[in-house]
């Protein structure tokens, strides 16, 4: 199940993207997930306005409410300009963690962060330009490269492996001729 994500960032809805993001790309890895609206439908059921409200659930109570092996957090550390004197950039960073349900093992965690749009500048028109090019670029699509680049270092999901013997129930077919 991928939960509510938080955003300890200056930028609105972030966490949203996020957990979009992360709940869009767990398919590619082999992982079965949890619906975003039953995880929404049972976050209300529980009364969890914010994420921040989830510490106040049971590990136990969440997984059997959400009938899920494992629950996958995150946050937004960071999403926006830094503007220090004549040096630009965009910063995003964010991390997420898996943890098993039953035995409350944290199975995988990964963090990543980007600086893009880098620049010293000393003319003063470039640095208004910066600062309209930055405010207007796409930190939806940063934090979604995060995730990808993350998730590369989560292994794939359960491979059933099928440990019948297929021979002994090989049926004979006769060949007319």
């Amino acid at each position: 199940a991928v939960l509510p994500m938080d955003n300890f960032s200056l930028d609105p809805e972030m966490e949203g993207v996020l957990q979009h993001e992360v709940h869009q790309r767990l398919h590619a890895k082999g992982y079965r997930r949890i619906s975003a609206q039953a995880v929404a439908r049972q976050m209300e059921a529980f009364g969890v306005q914010t994420p921040g409200q989830l510490a106040g659930l049971s590990r136990q109570r969440l997984c059997e409410a959400l009938n899920t092996d494992a629950l996958l957090s995150g946050r937004v550390d960071q999403s926006g300009t830094i503007h220090a004197g004549v040096y630009d950039a965009v910063v995003v960073s964010c991390s997420l963690e898996l943890t098993h349900c039953e035995t409350g093992e944290l199975l995988w965690q990964g963090e990543q962060w980007r600086a893009t749009h880098r620049q010293w500048q000393l003319d003063p028109i470039n640095a208004l330009v910066n600062l309209g090019v930055h405010r207007s670029s796409s930190r939806e699509q940063r934090l979604a490269w995060l995730v990808q680049e993350m998730l590369k270092t989560l292994s794939d999901g359960p491979v059933r492996v099928e440990t019948d013997n297929l021979l002994l129930q090989a049926v004979e077919i006769e060949v007319q001729e």
